[in-house]
């Protein structure tokens, strides 16, 4: 007997926990109506998981004169449902339960209780046993013209375990099937069955013709892998088949957590079908090279390389190169084309919100100025470098001096005194020199390191002035963008929507539906 002390798990509940909380995150840049469906699927999920998963709810959906009615006596064994005679319309939901008065879930359904029949397996035995846990409900004609009858429809759709699409052979084509519900339930083809009804009235070539067709309309409508099934609720034939599969349904116990994961999944779907990939995630991130962009338009490597180069050369006196914001129209440009690059992937509000969010170019420009006002030029004579250029001259050239006395006294006085003033004017020289050598690298080192400060400086002051005009309003909008991809690509893999169907086989004791009989 199946199991009704199981409860949800608790991965289905952070999943609805954390998509409600990406949808109340993004309630300012996602579109309104797509808002109104997640929370109408999540309100729905979350009624669902409250009532448990122990059930399987198998809903019998179809167009006015489908024979919904009568394929829902002919599964029960009950002739409880209304079959119409001049005009064959379901006005009511009704159910029929094995085993389980299921009170609450019916109650949640909204399901009359002049409309509620129960199947005690006990007393029927082992023919209806299989069904045990099983609800059935039939729906209202989903094209009737009373609105409410719609709306009821739409209502249960959502929450359905199996859902089984009644269709007869004047009407399988019907625009208000396809467009305005098959189409809508892409991806979730394992949990739904379509029956093509009133078989008796139609040749085997004409059955062929039809389900051709039928198949061909499923294919266009995106849902081409569902099953489709050919039956006569009147004469019974191909009925123990669909009782099969929905006996294959309740025994798979895992088909009400399959139906929530598909649901779930559909869900993270379409919030993500608002948030495209590609966008950027952290704008700081980014902040080098958006650097480079306005540091070409300042100038900074122009004044990098005069600093450098007058240090090189002991010109750098008087007054310093003048370092200052780009002109105006160049930040004018330059924020547009950041703006283009940080949007070109946001959709709708994120892209709208982002825009807004931006500083503007008189603020960018303004920012800019005062950062860069700060910014130090370093300049004037590298410290000591006159003086030990002097020392270093007078060295070599005192040197020079001895070293000539020293040639001078080994031709008129002894040659031992010559030699040793000869040498002494060397090791001066050579002093002097080395000293020489060490100042140019001394000045080299610190032209490297002014140049270097400075643009170390320059960059810094830019980096602030476009951190705080334009990175700073608009992280928070690609957050948001970023935390609803997140959760929505957690959500689908924890609810399992990306295992290949045929990993569902072990959830069919009796193996997969066949997929399209005639």
């Amino acid at each position: 007997m199946t199991d009704h002390t199981a409860q949800p798990t608790m991965d289905y509940v952070a999943a609805v926990n954390a998509l409600t909380e990406a949808r109340e995150a993004g309630k300012e840049y996602l579109p309104i109506e797509l808002q109104k469906q997640v929370s109408q699927s999540l309100r729905a999920v979350d009624e669902r998981l409250a009532l448990g998963v122990h059930h399987t709810i198998v809903a019998l959906a179809g167009g006015t004169g489908s024979g919904k009615s009568s394929t829902f006596n002919a599964i029960s064994g009950l002739e409880f449902a209304d079959v119409g005679v001049r005009r064959p319309t379901t006005a009511r939901l009704a159910s029929c339960s094995w085993n389980s008065t299921a009170t609450a879930l019916l109650d949640w359904l909204e399901v009359d209780h002049d409309r509620r029949i129960f199947r005690d397996t006990a007393l029927d035995g082992d023919e209806q046993r299989e069904f045990d846990g099983l609800i059935l409900l039939d729906l209202p004609d989903h094209d009737s013209v009373a609105e409410h009858h719609r709306l009821i429809v739409d209502k249960v759709l959502p929450l359905v375990d199996l859902l089984i699409w009644i269709v007869d052979p004047q009407k399988y084509a019907d625009a208000a099937l396809h467009a305005g519900y098959l189409r809508q339930l892409v991806g979730q083809e394992t949990s739904m069955l379509v029956v093509l009804n009133q078989a008796d009235k139609l040749t085997a070539d004409e059955q062929l013709t039809i389900t051709t067709d039928l198949g061909r309309l499923l294919h266009d409508d995106g849902v081409g892998d569902v099953v489709i099934r050919t039956i006569s609720a009147r004469t019974g034939d191909g009925v123990e088949d669909l009782r099969d599969d929905i006996q294959r349904a309740v025994a798979a116990q895992s088909m009400a957590a399959r139906r929530l994961d598909e649901e779930l999944g559909r869900i993270a779907r379409l919030m993500r079908s608002a948030t495209p990939s590609g966008a950027i995630e952290d704008l700081s991130l980014t902040t080098s090279q958006e650097i480079d962009r306005f540091a070409v338009a300042a100038g900074v490597d122009t004044v990098k390389d005069t600093i450098e180069s007058a240090t090189l050369a002991d010109r750098a006196t008087g007054t310093p190169p003048t370092f200052g914001a780009p002109h105006q129209s160049a930040v004018d440009n330059l924020r547009h084309s950041w703006i283009e690059r940080v949007t070109e992937p946001l959709r709708g509000g994120f892209d709208t919100a982002a825009r807004e969010a931006a500083g503007t170019a008189q603020q960018l420009h303004d920012a800019l100025v005062a950062s860069c006002a700060s910014v130090t030029i370093p300049w004037g004579p590298v410290s000591g470098a006159r003086t030990m250029r002097t020392a270093t001259i007078a060295a070599m050239a005192a040197g020079a001096l001895v070293a000539i006395a020293g040639i001078l006294f080994t031709v008129f006085s002894p040659v031992a005194l010559g030699v040793t003033l000869m040498a002494l004017g060397v090791v001066i020289s050579a002093g002097g020199y080395y000293g020489w050598r060490s100042l140019k690298k001394k000045i080299r080192y610190e032209a490297t390191e002014r140049a270097q400060a400075f643009d170390e400086d320059a960059r810094r002051a830019i980096g602030v002035a476009i951190t705080e005009v334009l990175f700073v309003p608009v992280q928070p909008v690609l957050d948001v963008h970023h935390t609803i991809r997140r959760t929505t690509r957690t959500v689908e893999k924890a609810t399992r929507t990306d295992i290949p169907k045929a990993a569902h086989r072990d959830a069919h004791p009796q193996g997969e539906l066949p997929r399209r009989t005639t």
